[in-house]
């Protein structure tokens, strides 16, 4: 019996051993670090074929726009068995081809970080690498781990050594115990793609969802530990978005790594990236005041990925290629449902009120109607929003959303209350999942039968046809009244677009596209920081408060001064005085919205459903 044990044993872990051998397996070690590239070791086993091509993807899902990883690749060198250097050619920007694989065993190359390298087509933060020595490395891993054609579904063994000091925040498990090392066994690249890390000093927090482990973790370059507050700030969200979802997520682990920097990057954004179970984001330091409430938002409709595109999904996204990628035409429904519901959650759970709300999804009207061409099928959008229709993109987020908003109303309609859109996607995650996709061509058919035929019609006609979303007669099933534009005159500060300037914690000018007359008449310019309002010290945490009493009380001759800061010709900066006496300015007040007193008991009952939690 001690004998057959010991032979079991000795099978066992022969088969282990040839499983391992089987892996791809790729080896890091972030303690030899120079000029912002590390060096990457993959090794794997015997190959059958006479010819490999060795690439980087081109581009990711979730970034719908071409990043050509291979620009950042340096290096690279193929050794057979004995340690012999083959040769290698490379065929393009993300491809190398092997032609000699006889005892190929091994590919080594450097990666250079994105966030320092300046190019012509910058990598946006979020979906980019950055390599700091001894201080943070941010490892999306479809910059980082090449793969070889023909072999993405095979087993992935991905060794990273580091700092004693340094904690490796992600989504994916550390099989090693040691606290020098990790070991990630990934089911394949799809996965390692769809997982990145992120190593530094730890500065984390955990939210528990249900049964779903939510962490936190952050990296700040001014070295401020922020996650804490941040966890404090996101869990009462976190825990809405939980019973939005019905108590139980899709996911048992879900991870926010969150950047922090002094400056603007080489891309000049900032904002997020979602995967599957976790998403990253590269924010500005700023006051713990307007980091919440920005964070709240983005963090909102990131997290809500979790249900599209990872449990419903076409086969674009199943079978991704990463070297001619190919878009579905639903982005209406990655993104713009998505959105949708991360407005949807903050009305049903009290982040903001009702009107509120309605105030929200009018800027999303206007942002379709005026930023984007409202004509154009979204579908058409979708599949070339790479080339064609690649500045039409961003729509997603204003009329994706409504699309979500106006099925939602038309299911809660039909359905007298008891169907919205949050159902549908649900029985849609139900008949697909994870790794049952649809075909693109069917996606309609299918939703109409799980719905209403004038589900069918709406899509045809409004989705993938050329009409304007039928606003007001959706609104009137719920008692909203709405009207598309009315002229009126009144007083504004000059109808001028404001940001934040990170660097001088300023709050700035961003834009004067749609400056009226009295913003002409103060001479605002691009770019104008705001020092003072009427001789106050004006901050980024006091300006809305300002700018509602000055509203509220303002009147007809009023003298309304700013002292701004503005960068001359030469690159000087010089402070600048703006004045005028405040009068109305003439101006079109479009997509109006008002709930009606007078709304009948179904109306009623289908806005209570619309706007109210049912849990």
């Amino acid at each position: 019996m001690k004998n057959l044990t010991v032979a079991v044993a000795l099978i066992f872990l022969t088969l282990n051993s040839k499983a391992v051998d089987n892996n791809f397996r790729y080896e890091i070690d972030l303690n030899n670090t120079a000029d912002d590239k590390i060096k990457v070791t993959l090794t794997f086993p015997k190959l059958k074929e006479d010819k490999l091509i060795f690439g980087f993807p081109k581009m990711v899902p979730g970034t719908y726009s071409i990043s050509d990883f291979g620009r950042f690749i340096e290096n690279v060198r193929v050794y057979d068995n004995s340690g012999t250097n083959l040769s290698i050619n490379k065929l393009d920007i993300n491809r190398w081809e092997i032609d000699n694989t006889k005892g190929i065993s091994k590919i080594e190359y450097d990666v250079n970080d994105t966030y320092d390298t300046k190019t012509d087509n910058p990598i946006f933060e979020p979906g980019g690498t950055n390599i700091q020595k001894d201080t943070n490395y941010v490892l999306n891993l479809f910059g980082v781990l090449g793969y070889l054609n023909g072999h993405l579904n095979e087993p992935i063994n991905l060794s990273i050594k580091h700092k004693e000091k340094f904690y490796g925040s992600t989504s994916l498990v550390d099989k090693d115990a040691s606290n020098i090392a990790d070991l990630f066994e990934i089911e394949n690249y799809h996965v390692a793609a769809d997982n990145p890390v992120m190593y530094s000093e730890p500065d984390t927090a955990t939210v528990t969802v249900g049964h779903t482990e939510v962490l936190i973790s952050v990296f700040s370059g001014a070295k401020a530990k922020r996650a804490t507050v941040i966890a404090q700030s996101l869990d009462t969200l976190l825990q809405a978005q939980g019973k939005y979802l019905g108590g139980k997520l899709p996911v048992n682990k879900y991870s926010f790594l969150i950047y922090m920097s002094g400056g603007s990057g080489v891309s000049g954004g900032y904002g997020a990236l979602e995967h599957s179970y976790s998403s990253l984001y590269y924010l500005p330091e700023m006051p713990d005041n307007i980091l919440v409430p920005q964070l709240r938002e983005i963090a909102a409709h990131e997290f809500f990925h979790i249900i599209t595109p990872l449990n419903i999904h076409s086969e674009e996204i199943q079978y991704f290629d990463y070297d001619n990628p190919k878009m579905s035409e639903h982005l209406w429904l990655y993104e713009g449902t998505t959105e949708y519901h991360a407005q949807s959650v903050q009305v049903k759970y009290g982040f903001y009120s009702a009107k509120e709300f309605l105030e929200t999804m009018k800027t999303k009207m206007s942002e379709a109607e005026f930023g984007f061409n409202d004509t154009l099928p979204f579908t058409e959008m979708s599949k070339g929003c790479l080339d064609t229709f690649e500045k039409q993109y961003p729509n997603v987020y204003a009329k994706g959303a409504l699309i979500g908003m106006s099925l939602d109303l038309l299911l809660l309609h039909e359905s007298k209350g008891k169907y919205g859109l949050m159902n549908l996607l649900n029985d849609l995650s139900k008949k697909y999942g994870k790794d049952k996709p649809f075909k693109d061509n069917e996606l309609f058919d299918v939703i109409t039968a799980l719905a209403y035929p004038s589900v069918g019609s709406f899509l045809k006609t409004y989705v993938a046809g050329t009409a304007r979303l039928p606003f007001k007669e959706l609104l009137e099933y719920v008692g909203v009244n709405y009207t598309h534009v009315e002229k009126t005159k009144q007083f504004t500060m000059g109808q001028i677009e404001i940001g934040y300037n990170p660097e001088t914690k300023r709050l700035i000018v961003s834009g004067t596209k749609n400056m009226n007359d009295f913003g002409k008449k103060m001479g605002y310019a691009p770019g104008d920081e705001i020092l003072q309002i009427n001789g106050k010290k004006i901050s980024p945490m006091s300006f809305k408060t300002f700018r509602e009493n000055w509203t509220s009380t303002v009147k007809e001759g009023d003298k309304l001064t700013l002292l701004v800061m503005r960068k001359t010709a030469d690159g000087e900066n010089k402070k600048v005085k703006l004045h005028s006496n405040v009068f109305k300015s003439e101006m079109s007040k479009y997509h109006i919205m008002n709930f009606d007193a007078n709304a009948t008991e179904e109306q009623l009952a289908i806005r209570k459903a619309w706007l109210e939690r049912n849990n």
